[in-house]
């Protein structure tokens, strides 16, 4: 978690809004699993982290639990990611921060 602290201290709103990108479109990702008929499939998955309280869980609490398991994957991609893109974004814009 420090390192996302320092990242968002290096690149401000930038880090923020590639956050948010990374959270949507996992949501969104295992929004559509559920909704496409694995929903057992990740209930077997999310009952052996969890418990078993999720197995009557609806689909928005489900994608919202599966979303939470993956943030240390997030934040493990988020802080090598952000540098990278910043500096296409900066090469792409013509500016180069310091």
């Amino acid at each position: 978690m420090e390192k996302f602290k320092e990242l968002l201290a290096e690149y401000g709103q930038f880090a923020i809004v590639i956050h948010l990108s990374l959270y949507m479109c996992t949501f969104a990702v295992f929004f559509m699993i559920i909704q496409f008929g694995m929903k057992d499939w990740l209930l077997g998955h999310i009952e052996s982290l969890l418990g078993k309280e999720y197995a009557q869980a609806g689909t928005i609490l489900l994608t919202m639990a599966a979303t939470k398991l993956t943030q240390p994957l997030r934040l493990m991609l988020l802080i090598p990611l952000v540098p990278f893109l910043k500096n296409k974004w900066d090469e792409r814009t013509g500016t180069h921060s310091e």
